[in-house]
C-alpha cells in the first residue's frame, strides 16, 4: 500500500505538488508530473512565441524593412560578349608557284618587319634574270655602234634600238624582283600563329605558308542599341573580361558610320594594349561599356517599385498604414532606379514592393535605411552577343 507524505513543495515551474508518493510508484508519478508542467509550454503557454506572430506586433502590425529616397551615384552598363582578335594579322602565300626549300621559323617565333620567314627554290628565275641580263648587254653594245656610226643611222633607227634597251633593263629588273621573292619576308612585327607547309612542297599562290599576327594590341567588336550608341562617346573606357575572370582595360577607338539596319545596332572597336597573358586572338571576352550615368539622383532600390499596368509604384507607410504611390523612374539601373517625382526624402518608403502588401494594410518600419548609407554604383546588365 503507497503512503502519501503530507509535505508541501512548489518545483521551478511554479506549479504546486501538495502530495508525494512514496514507494515503487514514485517514479511513474514524477514522470507523470514531469509532462504535466511541461504541457503549457509545448502549447503556447507562458514563455512561447507563436510562429505565426512573427514579424508582427502585438496589435497585428506587420513590419516590414523600409528605405529613403537617397542622393547616390547611378551607373547604366551596356554588357555584351565577342571574341578577341589581332589588330593586325596576315596570312603569307607564295606570289609564284616554287618548291620549299627551308622553313626558318615555326609557331610561336616572334619576327621583325622584313626578318625571312622560309625560302623557295628560285633556280629557274635566276636562270632568266641571267639571260635577261646577257640581251640588255647585247642590245647596249648595238645601241653604242648606231650611235657611233654618226649620220648615218637615221633617227628613226636610233629611237628604235634606244626603246628595245629600255624594254630590256625593265626584264631585268623584273627578274630580280622575281628572284627576290623567292625569300618570303614578314611584313610586319609580330608572331607566326601557324605554319601550313612543309619542306619540299609546292607553295602556290592559293596555299598559305604562315600566318602572322601583332599579339601586342588586341581588338574586339561591340554592337550597341542605336539608341545607347549616341551616349558612347570615342576613347571611352571598356572593362574586359575573360573566362578566368581576369579583367582588363580598353578604349573605343573607331564607331561604325551607319547603323545596321537588320540588328538596330551600331558597331563600335575595342583596343587594348594592356592585357593578361592569356588573352589572346580567339579568345572569349565579356565587356561592358558606360552609357548613362548620373553623379547623385535621387533614387531607390528597384526591389521597392513595382508596376501596376505599366505604370511604376511603390508603398510608403502613411499613418501606419500601406499606401501606393505611382512614381516617375528616370535613370534605371539594375540595383536601383532614379525617382523624378512620385515620393519625397520625408517618405518610408517599403524596401520589398512585391512582398504580398496590399493597400491599406497595418504597417511598421523595421529599419529604414539612411541617405548616407550605401552609395553603391548599379548598373544594368543586358548580355547580347553581337
Amino acid at each position: 500500500m503507497t503512503t502519501i507524505a503530507q509535505t508541501v513543495k512548489d518545483d521551478p515551474l511554479g506549479t504546486r505538488v501538495s502530495a508525494r508518493p512514496r514507494g515503487s510508484s514514485g517514479i511513474r508519478w514524477a514522470i507523470a508530473l514531469a509532462l504535466v508542467t511541461a504541457a503549457p509550454a509545448a502549447c503556447g503557454g507562458s514563455g512561447s512565441k507563436s510562429w505565426a506572430a512573427e514579424g508582427k506586433r502585438d496589435d497585428g502590425t506587420l513590419k516590414v524593412a523600409t528605405v529613403s529616397l537617397a542622393p547616390r551615384p547611378i551607373e547604366r552598363h551596356w554588357a555584351t560578349s565577342g571574341t578577341l582578335r589581332a589588330r593586325r594579322s596576315a596570312d603569307l602565300v607564295a606570289t609564284q608557284p616554287a618548291l620549299v626549300d627551308a622553313l626558318l621559323v615555326e609557331e610561336g617565333d616572334r619576327v621583325e618587319d622584313g626578318q625571312v620567314l622560309a625560302r623557295l627554290d628560285g633556280r629557274g628565275v635566276a636562270l632568266q634574270a641571267a639571260a635577261a641580263g646577257v640581251q640588255l648587254k647585247n642590245l647596249e653594245r648595238e645601241l653604242e655602234r648606231l650611235e657611233s656610226a654618226g649620220g648615218v643611222i637615221s633617227k628613226e633607227e636610233l629611237d628604235k634600238q634606244a626603246y628595245a634597251v629600255a624594254e630590256a633593263r625593265a626584264a631585268v629588273k623584273l627578274q630580280r624582283h622575281q628572284i627576290g621573292l623567292t625569300s618570303v619576308r614578314a611584313p610586319f612585327t609580330g608572331t607566326i600563329t601557324a605554319r601550313k607547309i612543309e619542306v619540299g612542297a609546292l607553295a602556290g599562290t592559293a596555299t598559305p605558308l604562315f600566318s602572322i599576327a601583332d599579339l601586342t594590341v588586341l581588338e574586339m567588336d561591340l554592337h550597341l542599341p542605336e539608341r545607347d550608341a549616341a551616349t558612347v562617346k570615342i576613347d571611352a573606357e571598356v572593362e574586359l573580361e575573360l573566362v578566368d575572370g581576369s579583367t582588363f582595360a580598353g578604349k573605343i577607338v573607331r564607331r561604325a558610320p551607319v547603323v545596321d539596319a537588320t540588328t538596330g545596332t551600331v558597331k563600335f572597336t575595342v583596343r587594348a594594349s594592356a592585357f593578361p597573358a592569356n588573352a589572346a586572338p580567339g579568345a572569349f571576352a565579356r565587356a561592358r561599356v558606360l552609357v548613362d550615368a548620373r553623379p547623385a539622383a535621387p533614387s531607390l532600390p528597384r526591389t521597392a517599385i513595382f508596376e501596376i499596368e505599366g505604370v511604376p509604384h511603390v508603398y510608403v507607410i502613411d499613418e501606419g498604414k500601406a499606401r501606393r504611390r505611382p512614381v516617375e523612374l528616370g535613370l534605371v539601373g539594375t540595383d536601383a532606379a532614379e525617382i523624378r517625382s512620385g515620393v519625397g526624402a520625408e517618405d518610408i518608403v517599403v524596401a520589398d514592393g512585391n512582398a504580398g502588401i496590399t493597400e491599406g494594410m497595418p504597417l511598421g518600419a523595421a529599419g529604414a535605411t539612411s541617405a548616407g548609407e550605401d552609395p553603391a554604383k548599379t548598373e544594368a546588365k543586358t548580355d547580347t552577343k553581337g
